[in-house]
């Protein structure tokens, strides 16, 4: 099967052949895919640190993992639309993408930007989670583009 970002743009900043090569892509696509054991493979057995976009801080790993499997597990019709990879260094990668889900029987989606921060030995050891919001109406709208 291919990457489900095949046709997304990968943009590298540097060139580079650390040890994180590909860890934000694996992890990117065992999310899409709610492969956990894989999920668990790219991230840092010690340290992780995870910030919301409503500044909840979740630490270490294995809670980590375990929210991530209670919340995805629960949305109907998850899916992950990534947009672009950026990898500014061996260590620090944004992913722009859009999250689609059901609620209520309606179709959701949430543009986000995450940004990943890598250890010495390549895995994800900081993960920060940014939410585009909508304006709540035409006027709203229209006042934050003039």
């Amino acid at each position: 099967m291919a990457p489900f970002w095949r046709g997304c743009p990968t943009v590298g900043c540097v060139e580079s052949h650390s040890p994180g090569d590909g860890i934000v892509e694996r992890y990117l696509e065992c999310l899409a895919a709610h492969d956990w054991d894989g999920l668990a493979t790219t991230i840092a057995d010690e340290g992780l640190t995870r910030e919301g976009p409503f500044c909840d801080l979740i630490e270490g790993k294995q809670h980590y993992l375990a929210y991530l499997r209670k919340v995805l597990t629960e949305l109907k019709g998850h899916r992950l639309d990534v947009k672009r990879v950026l990898h500014v260094d061996s260590r620090v990668s944004y992913v722009e993408l859009t999250e689609a889900f059901e609620i209520g029987g309606q179709r959701a989606t949430w543009p986000e930007c995450l940004l990943f921060e890598r250890n010495d030995d390549g895995l994800i050891s900081y993960v920060s989670v940014f939410f585009k919001q909508r304006g709540g109406d035409a006027d709203a709208t229209r006042s934050h583009a003039d």
